[in-house]
């Protein structure tokens, strides 16, 4: 039954192959999908002149003639004022206006807001900066409601992915605002490979939705209000009857025209001059926008390396008015599963029914078609399809087209050779049936049940003319053997001696593998940290130490050692009591010569250890016991498996913001309890913090540390780079538990932005940095991070312990919305 569907079961495991590569997005097929729309921009043909859309150019011959930009306002309203002469029915004046003491004050502000006021017909862009989360309260910045749109939903409230989530707006100043017909926001959407090919339509602030200066404008030239236009989350955008296709994230595909040959453009010298005809500009949408070389911004499009801003705001206008929009067919991907699904079906059913060479001149021809179909629709009716896929499945069909051969497979099964080319396929040898004294039948060679069959219907057909009850001798094909045959019957064919099963052969037991113990989760990149490799010897288990090395610390067997600090080594051990893995932190004590001290400081060692034995967290690593072992003493400890945040960090992983506030809020949660309980870490570090594959964290060497870090300064060994002590305990003053609130600010700090605050040529001028100087910003270095761990970084590293969180549970409340935002979204019943 297997080998009967083994060709169908090949195919149903190819088109499983290309689903997987599509629903997951793989990156390499993405890039190269990439590029194949990209090139069918090429093959275009006209330009599609749009010649209600004008494009009015502040180029480089207006720079010469006027200065260089930024133009003052008042010139700027001009320019405003000589396009509105020509009536057109909207001007998007495609440029940024910031705060400005010196334009406000000299009234040039008020004379172009007096210009956006006299035409009313203006719309003014301002600039985004991108937030993780929406904001749970509700209010609205002056002037920007009356540019508000809908949502088409009962509550009135798209999903956080549903929407650009703008974090801070940039708007004009007041009287710009003010007077402008709309405020429309501007933002570039760049893909993986850099380039721009959707544009955000709708963003959310505060509560409310906010259009594009580009949705803005075209809806405006339609004659359509702000109120007109309805977001349909996930799907698309519906401007009075007109409806433009969105993805999931509200991004409209650009569907662009031939660059630098579609819109009709003119210099703001000919307007200023009266060279050009303004008469051509009525009814129409025009751009106002700087598009010299030395102050315009250039994209990388499908369409162009380089393509100017003004003209990409054109394109984006010219398919808005216009309808002209890619239609593309990867909104629904369970369709396009069923059709790669359904094709491999059909493949299936066709290509193991025919020859080889028909297998391959069907999958070719199904290509041409495929590659001309995609033609004809991108061409003729704008509609991308994700046929790369489809193309990857019969490829790869046309690759195991040789091999999807009913006899191939059962060959492939049972062992067997394929015969060579050109050569008649021999049948097995046949040996003589010999009768053991039992009574069994044994065979001296194995032969398939299909060779059998064969071999008996060749004898039959030579012995046809043989008279009943007359032997002869049968020869092997290959003509070097001869074995006497049986006495064939012409009129009835004599069937083939039945066949015994094979005995089972003996089963031989294999010797067990050693065991390795190298259960720590570290990547296969190459680390600092020790890797223990043993190689036991099978009659003297020496858990991989070699003679003289230490064996057994306590009751505990020393199997591996894990790393190496400033006050020991740590082991991986036994407890064969009830054979659970530990860690053993050593700590040296031998640097201490002063008896008395070294009694205090065994004290201290056991009264630290056995506090931070009571404390029980889920993010706090458990200590079993500590102990004495000749002159070493030992603290035994849970053994993780997973990687420390030291290590995480120096092979620079890529945090994404909500992990970080996670990974922060757990830390906190076992500082909040220690703290609680009467314990300070005191040396909090990336190196103390532990992390599991599922990024839960344990945080290692609570009471231990306070011992170490005492210990070695009031011993004279050297302390290490002080990059997460706190100032106060620099400069030697009390110390509680603020100081591990600072801590946790620079290793935020450094999780952010894979370096940390305070940095310095020596260790001097690191002290006094952390002692004496604030660092930079987050999102100063990165637009990108959220503002919300400026707010907290700032407030965890002051200086004063007063002024910083006064418990850890509070950054770990900062940090609850920000992750609460992420999680599954419950559906409220209407």
């Amino acid at each position: 039954m297997l080998k009967k569907y083994s060709p169908y079961t090949l195919c149903l495991l190819i088109s499983i192959l290309v689903v997987a590569l599509y629903v997951n997005d793989f990156g390499p097929l993405l890039r190269l999908e990439w590029k194949i729309q990209d090139l069918m921009y090429t093959f275009r043909g006209d330009p599609n002149f749009s010649s209600d859309i004008v494009i009015v150019n502040i180029d480089d011959t207006s720079l010469a003639q006027f200065g260089s930009w930024p133009w003052p306002r008042d010139l700027v309203g001009d320019l405003v004022a000589a396009v509105g002469a020509g009536q057109p029915k909207t001007i998007l004046l495609d440029m940024l206006f910031e705060p400005s003491v010196t334009e406000d004050t000299s009234g040039r502000t008020t004379v172009l807001a007096n210009q956006l006021a006299w035409f009313q017909n203006v719309i003014v862009p301002y600039e985004i900066s991108r937030g993780d989360f929406t904001s749970s309260r509700i209010s609205n910045p002056k002037y920007l409601y009356n540019s508000s749109v809908m949502v088409d939903n009962p509550l009135g409230v798209l999903e956080e992915s549903e929407a650009l989530i703008a974090q801070k707006v940039f708007l004009p100043p007041e009287p710009i605002t003010q007077f402008a017909t709309g405020l429309g926001f501007k933002f570039i959407a760049y893909d993986r490979d850099r380039k721009v090919r959707w544009t955000p339509l709708v963003m959310t602030y505060d509560g409310y939705y906010y259009p594009s200066a580009q949705l803005l404008a075209a809806t405006h030239y339609l004659g359509l209000s702000p109120s007109n236009v309805s977001v349909k989350g996930g799907e698309e955008i519906k401007a009075g009857g007109r409806v433009i296709p969105t993805n999931k994230h509200a991004e409209m595909f650009i569907n662009y025209n031939k660059p630098r040959q579609s819109f009709g453009e003119v210099s703001a010298v000919d307007i200023f001059s009266e060279k050009f005809d303004l008469n051509n500009l009525k009814g129409k949408l025009v751009v106002i926008a700087v598009n010299a070389r030395t102050a315009t911004d250039y994209y990388q499009t499908p369409v162009s390396r380089n393509l100017a801003s003004a003209e990409l705001t054109a394109n984006i206008l010219e398919n808005i008015a216009h309808s002209n929009h890619i239609k593309r067919l990867d909104s629904s991907p369970g369709t396009d599963m069923i059709v790669l699904f359904a094709l491999g079906g059909i493949f299936a059913f066709i290509l193991p029914r025919v020859s080889l060479l028909y297998r391959a001149v069907i999958l070719i021809i199904t290509l041409f078609l495929l590659a001309n179909l995609n033609f004809i629709l991108f061409n003729s009716l704008n509609v991308l399809t994700r046929s790369l896929y489809i193309g990857l499945q019969l490829i790869l069909l046309a690759i195991a087209s040789p091999i999807l051969d009913q006899d191939f497979l059962a060959r492939i099964g049972s062992g067997k050779k394929e015969p060579a080319k050109g050569k008649p396929a021999r049948l097995p040898k046949i040996e003589p049936i010999e009768r053991t004294p039992s009574g069994s039948k044994n065979r001296a060679a194995a032969v398939s049940h299909e060779a059998e069959k064969s071999a008996i219907k060749a004898a039959e057909k030579k012995t046809a003319d043989v008279r009943p009850e007359t032997k002869t001798a049968m020869t092997d094909f290959s003509g070097s053997k001869t074995f006497p045959a049986e006495t064939v019957k012409a009129e009835m064919p004599v069937a083939p001696p039945p066949r015994e099963k094979p005995k089972p052969a003996p089963v031989v037991a294999e010797a067990a593998a050693p065991i390795e113990y190298n259960n720590r989760l570290i990547d296969d990149e190459p680390s600092s940290e020790p890797e223990y490799k043993p190689a036991p010897t099978p009659s003297t288990p020496s858990f991989g130490f070699d003679s003289g090395q230490l064996k057994n610390l306590g009751r505990y067997k020393v199997i591996g050692e894990l790393g190496k600090g400033a006050m020991g080594t740590v082991y991986k051990g036994i407890d064969p009591a009830i054979n659970r893995n530990v860690a053993l932190k050593t700590i040296r004590l031998d640097f201490v010569h002063d008896p008395e001290e070294l009694a205090e400081l065994k004290e201290r060692l056991f009264r630290e250890a056995r506090a931070a034995g009571m404390l029980s967290h889920p993010n706090i690593v458990t200590i079993y016991d500590v102990g004495t072992e000749s002159n070493l003493h030992y603290i035994a400890m849970e053994f993780l498996e997973g990687q420390t945040l030291e290590l995480m960090i120096r092979k620079k992983v890529k945090f994404n913001y909500r992990i970080i506030a996670q990974i922060i809020a757990q830390i906190c949660g076992a500082l909040d309890y220690a703290h609680g309980s009467g314990i300070v870490h005191r040396d909090i570090k990336p190196a103390n913090i532990m992390v599991h594959s599922d990024y839960k964290v344990k945080v290692m060497d609570f009471g231990i540390a306070r011992v170490d870090s005492s210990s070695m300064t009031r011993t004279g060994i050297a302390m290490g780079t002080p990059n997460y002590i706190s100032p106060e305990q620099l400069q030697g003053k009390p110390v509680d538990h603020r100081t591990d609130i600072f801590s946790m600010g620079v290793m935020m700090y450094e999780m952010l932005l894979h370096r940390r605050p305070f940095r310095g040529e020596n260790l001097t001028s690191l002290i006094y940095n952390i002692v004496n100087t604030e660092p930079e910003l987050p999102s100063a270095v990165d637009k990108s991070i959220p503002l919300l761990f400026d707010r907290v970084i700032e407030k965890a590293l002051r200086k004063n312990p007063d002024e910083r969180y006064q418990r850890a549970g509070e950054i770990a409340l900062a940090l609850a919305d920000f992750i609460e935002s992420f999680g599954p979204k419950r559906t409220i019943p209407v």
